[in-house]
Formats: C-alpha cells, structure tokens, sequence
C-alpha cells in the first residue's frame, strides 16, 4: 500500500494532523515557535518554517494531497477596521 504525501499548509500546532493515519506529511509554519510545538506532536513529519503560500507555489507537484487551512482573514483585527471603513477584502469564512 502506498504512503499519501500530504503537505499540510499553515500547520500551526498541528489541529488538523490529529486524525490522519499512515501519511508522510511536510508541515509548513511560519511562526517558528509555533512549528516546534507542531514538531513535538508529530515527530515523524518534517516540519519546515517558510511562507506557505510561496511553499505551495514552488513545490504543490510533488504531492498526493495538499491541506490548506490558512487563519480566517475576516476575524483578522485589520479586516474589521477596514470593513468599517466600507473596504470589503473577503467574504465571510466558514468556521
């Protein structure tokens, strides 16, 4: 049976990784403190600190499966100051 590589996009400490069984996972974080504790759940995975969207771009060919789970720009503090301003950035995400 063939291992999926997964690259798990904004990992942060790995919330989304909890469930997923007999995969080769590359987690991509970009606080670095927040990918140590990523790499403390899950050893086995290697854990890179880079921007994840420039890491899709370069390297979404060599994967199975990609998750992508960036934060949710309209709870962001700027993003309510700018929708109050009338400027809309996003639509609304599901939680």
């Amino acid at each position: 049976m063939k291992t999926i590589k997964v690259l798990n996009l904004y990992a942060g400490i790995g919330g989304n990784r909890k469930l997923w069984k007999n995969v080769d996972v590359i987690a991509i974080e970009n606080n670095p403190e927040i990918a140590k504790i990523y790499q403390d759940f899950f050893p086995n995975d290697k854990v890179i600190v880079a921007d994840a969207h420039q890491y899709l771009l370069d390297h979404y060919k060599e994967f199975d499966f990609i998750w992508s789970s960036p934060p949710c720009p309209t709870h962001s503090r700027t993003n309510t100051f700018l929708n109050a301003q009338g400027i809309i950035r996003y639509p609304g995400c599901v939680a």
